[in-house]
């Protein structure tokens, strides 16, 4: 793979970049930073992409409003297990 500086095809390449950039100024300004982010991503090492994918993901985990419904959920359920087992042997004593 050559670098692009060292590419014999760098000025085909800048002819684009400049027509993409052409046209870029004649659409939406939100149209434009969301063209500017997809290449800025594209552009990112593999290693990165997959930290800012995951961070993605995993970001709703890092509000303790999501940990509490979560711990709550989780111990009710719990809870509901316990009464029911704790139930059925009381009544089977009887």
């Amino acid at each position: 793979m050559v670098l692009l500086k060292d590419s014999s095809t760098k000025e085909e390449i800048r002819e684009q970049y400049e027509q993409i950039w052409s046209e870029l100024l004649n659409k939406d300004e939100e149209k434009a930073e969301h063209v500017l982010k997809k290449l800025e991503y594209e552009l990112l090492p593999t290693r990165q992409k997959i930290l800012r994918r995951w961070g993605k993901i995993l970001s709703p985990f890092k509000k303790r409003f999501i940990w509490i419904i979560l711990l709550s959920v989780v111990g009710f359920f719990l809870l509901a297990y316990v009464l029911f087992i704790y139930v059925s042997l009381w009544v089977e004593d009887y």
